[in-house]
C-alpha cells in the first residue's frame, strides 16, 4: 500500500506524500494538512483488517483514547475517520527516531540519559493514568525521541480505561511479550502498575542493551515474565549505579503491590537519582541473585500450552512458599503490606504481629495529588518472612512547602527556613534604590507555597544599599572629553544632539543628571552636544500682506523688522514690497529679516 497511496487525499484535507513507517496493523505516512498548512502523520489501517469490526473498533479506540491526552510527552492525535474502505488517524508529525532504533544503532545508553528518558515516559503515563487510561504496550518502538531530545509516547492502540472498559476480553493477552507485565501475560485485569513494569523493562534495555527475557517462542517469553527473576543489570554491566538498578528492579517486581504504586512515584525516584539524592527503591544485595530455573516445555501454539505453563508456575511458587514456612522450625511472620497506612497504624500492625517498627525515612512529596503522612514504601517488602522481634523499615510521605520570607531581614528569613527544615540556602546581594529594602529579602526561589524537600536549594536575594557618587561637570567640554571623564568616574553615557547658536559645535550644552548631583554608581548620564547654529533658508514673503509675512517668517524660526514705504498704487498698500536678505539665502535660526511694507501717502 506504498506507491498507490501516495498523493491520495483523505477528507479533502490530508494529502499523503511519503511512507515513513509500517506496523502490524497499519502503515504511517507523512502528509500535508491542506487546511492548516502543516505536516502531519497519517496512520492508515491495513486493508486486510478494514473488514474486521474488532480491528476497526480497536483502531477507533486508539484515536478516541489518545485524542483526549494533551501532554508535551504524548504524541497529539488531531483527527480520525474513514475514506471508502480505508480507516485512518491523523497525528502530530514528530521528527526524530524511535527508542528501539537508537538502542540498536548506538547500544547502551548512559545511565543519566536512560533515567531522563524513563522519567519523561513516567510523566506521560502519569497524565494518562490520571485520565483513567492504561497504555498496556509500552516498548521502545512506541517511544519517540525528537531531534530536540524531547521524549514522546505514542500508539495507544491497545490502551484501555483503568476500570476495565475497552475492547479487549478477559483472558486475551495483548501487548509485546518482551515488555508486558506478569499479570498482563496471564490475561488478568491490569492497572497503571502494569505500565510501570513495562517502563522497568524498557529502562533495563536502555542500560544493558538487551531485554531481560527473550526467546523465539512468545509463550516462553510470557512464561519467563511470570516465573523468572531478571538478571540484575549490574551483572551485565558493573558500571550501572546501584540506585538506578534498584529503581529498575522495583519497577519489575512480579507482585504489582511491590512496584512503584504510581508513575509519579517512579518519576520522583528517577529525579532523585539524577540529583544524586537517596532513592526509595531498595538496592539489590550482591550475591543474593539465584540463577533462574529453565522453563518447562511449553506447547508453542494454542491456549492449552499457556494454561499448562501458568499452572506449573503457580505450583512452583506455592512450593517455594511452603518450603520457607516450614524450614528451620522457628516461628516466622509474614510482613504485612503497610503502604497507605499512617506511621502510627503501621507501628500498631507490626507490634500486633510481634514485629518492630525500624527506621522511618521521610519522603517529601513533589505533587499535590500525592497523599501525605502515609507509608509509601517498606523494607523488607510485604510477604517476606521474618522472625518475631525483627524490624521493618518504612518510608513515610511528608509535605514541605516553601514559606514566604520576602520582606524579612536576612537573619529572620534564614531562621524561618531552618525551622521549616530547609538545609540548602544561597544568599545573593542585589542593589536597591529603596532604602527600606536594604537588608531585606526582595525575592526568593522557589516561590512561596511550592512543594520542596529539605535538600531543595533555596535562593534568597537580599537588598543592598547602592553606592552613590557625584556626577562630574562636563558642560562646555567636547563630546569625547565629556565621555572620557564620565566613563572614568564609572558612569554610562548617552549622547543627544541639539543646535545652538550660543555653544560651539561639538561642545556639551548641558547634562542630566546635573553636575555634582549624587546618583547610584554606574548610572547613565545624558549629555546634549551642540551641532552649531541651526541654519534656515529665508522664505520669499514678497507680495504677501504684512501679517502673512510675519507668520511665514516666525514659522521658519526667523525674526523680522518692518520698514514702511509710501506707495502711489493703492494695491501695494499693506503688502511686502521687498526683503533683506533675499529669498533662498541661508541664515542662522532667529536671524532678523527686514521687510519693506507699502503704505498710502
Amino acid at each position: 500500500m506504498g506507491g498507490p497511496m501516495l498523493g491520495k487525499v483523505f477528507n479533502e484535507r490530508y494529502r499523503l506524500k511519503e511512507k515513513i513507517g509500517s506496523g502490524g496493523m497499519a502503515d504511517v505516512y507523512l502528509a500535508d494538512d491542506l487546511l492548516l498548512g502543516r505536516e502531519v502523520a497519517v496512520k492508515v489501517l491495513h486493508q486486510q483488517y478494514a473488514s474486521d469490526p474488532s480491528f476497526i473498533q480497536r483502531f477507533r479506540h486508539e484515536a478516541q483514547a489518545a485524542a483526549n491526552l494533551n501532554h508535551p510527552n504524548i504524541v497529539n492525535v488531531y483527527d480520525w475517520g474513514s475514506e471508502g474502505d480505508l480507516y485512518y488517524i491523523v497525528m502530530e508529525f514528530v521528527e526524530g527516531r524511535d527508542l528501539k532504533t537508537i538502542i540498536q544503532s548506538e547500544g547502551r545508553l548512559l545511565p543519566e540519559r536512560a533515567a531522563e528518558i524513563a522519567a519523561e515516559i513516567c510523566a506521560a503515563l502519569q497524565f494518562a493514568h490520571r485520565n483513567n487510561l492504561v497504555h498496556r504496550d509500552i516498548k521502545p518502538h512506541n517511544v519517540f525521541i525528537t531531534n530536540m531530545g524531547q521524549v514522546k509516547v505514542m500508539d495507544f492502540g491497545i490502551a484501555r480505561e483503568g476500570n476495565g472498559g475497552g475492547i479487549t476480553q478477559t483472558g486475551v493477552v495483548m501487548g509485546t511479550p518482551q515488555y508486558i507485565s506478569p499479570e498482563q501475560a496471564q490475561g488478568m485485569a491490569v492497572d497503571g502498575r502494569s505500565d510501570i513494569y513495562s517502563v522497568g523493562v524498557l529502562l533495563y534495555e536502555m542500560l544493558t542493551g538487551r531485554v531481560p527475557f527473550d526467546d523465539p517462542n512468545p509463550v516462553t517469553v510470557a512464561y519467563k515474565q511470570v516465573r523468572e527473576d531478571p538478571v540484575p543489570p549490574s551483572v551485565i554491566d558493573p558500571e550501572i549505579p546501584p540506585t538506578l538498578e534498584a529503581i529498575v528492579m522495583k519497577a519489575m517486581a512480579k507482585n504489582p503491590a511491590n512496584r512503584f504504586q504510581s508513575a509519579q512515584e517512579m518519576k520522583a525516584d528517577l529525579l532523585r537519582f539524577l540529583e544524586g539524592m537517596p532513592v526509595t527503591a531498595t538496592p539489590v544485595l550482591p550475591g543474593t541473585q539465584a540463577a533462574a530455573p529453565a522453563p518447562p516445555p511449553v506447547r508453542s501454539g494454542g491456549r492449552w500450552g499457556w494454561i499448562a505453563a501458568a499452572v506449573v508456575s503457580v505450583l512452583v511458587i506455592a512450593g517455594g512458599v511452603l518450603a520457607l514456612v516450614f524450614a528451620g522450625g522457628g516461628a516466622k511472620v509474614a510482613v504485612p503490606n503497610l503502604q497507605g497506612m499512617s506511621e502510627e497504624n503501621a507501628r500498631e500492625v507490626l507490634e500486633g504481629l510481634g514485629l518492630k517498627l525500624g527506621e522511618v525515612t521521610d519522603y517529601f512529596i513533589e505533587d499535590a495529588s500525592e497523599a501525605v503522612g502515609v507509608v509509601v514504601s517498606q523494607d523488607p517488602e510485604w510477604g517476606t518472612l521474618l522472625a518475631k522481634g525483627e524490624k521493618v523499615n518504612i518510608t513515610v510521605s511528608r509535605e514541605l512547602r516553601m514559606p514566604d520570607v520576602t520582606g524579612l531581614s536576612k537573619e529572620d528569613a534564614e531562621k524561618a527556613l531552618r525551622k521549616a527544615g530547609v538545609t540548602v540556602i544561597e544568599i545573593v546581594n542585589e542593589t536597591v534604590e529603596d532604602e527600606k529594602k536594604v537588608g531585606r529579602i526582595i525575592s526568593q526561589s522557589p516561590s512561596s507555597g511550592r512543594l520542596i524537600s529539605p535538600q531543595t536549594p533555596v535562593r534568597l536575594v537580599v537588598g543592598m544599599e547602592q553606592k552613590k557618587v557625584a556626577v562630574p561637570d562636563v558642560a562646555g567640554m567636547s563630546e569625547e572629553e565629556a565621555k572620557e571623564k564620565l566613563e572614568e568616574a564609572g558612569f554610562k553615557v548617552t549622547v543627544e544632539q541639539e543646535a545652538s547658536s550660543e555653544v560651539d559645535e561639538g561642545k556639551v550644552i548641558r547634562q542630566s543628571p546635573l553636575a555634582n548631583q549624587k546618583v547610584p554608581e554606574g548610572s547613565t548620564v545624558t549629555i546634549v552636544v551642540s551641532t552649531g547654529p541651526a541654519m534656515v533658508t529665508v522664505p520669499d514673503v514678497r507680495g504677501e500682506t504684512e501679517s502673512q509675512a510675519k507668520n511665514i517668517l516666525e514659522d521658519a524660526g526667523l525674526s523680522y523688522s518692518v520698514t514702511y514705504q509710501t506707495v502711489s498704487d493703492p494695491s501695494d498698500v499693506g503688502k511686502v514690497l521687498d526683503q533683506v536678505p533675499l529669498p533662498g539665502v541661508s541664515v542662522e535660526s532667529g536671524y532678523t529679516v527686514r521687510i519693506f511694507v507699502g503704505r498710502s501717502s
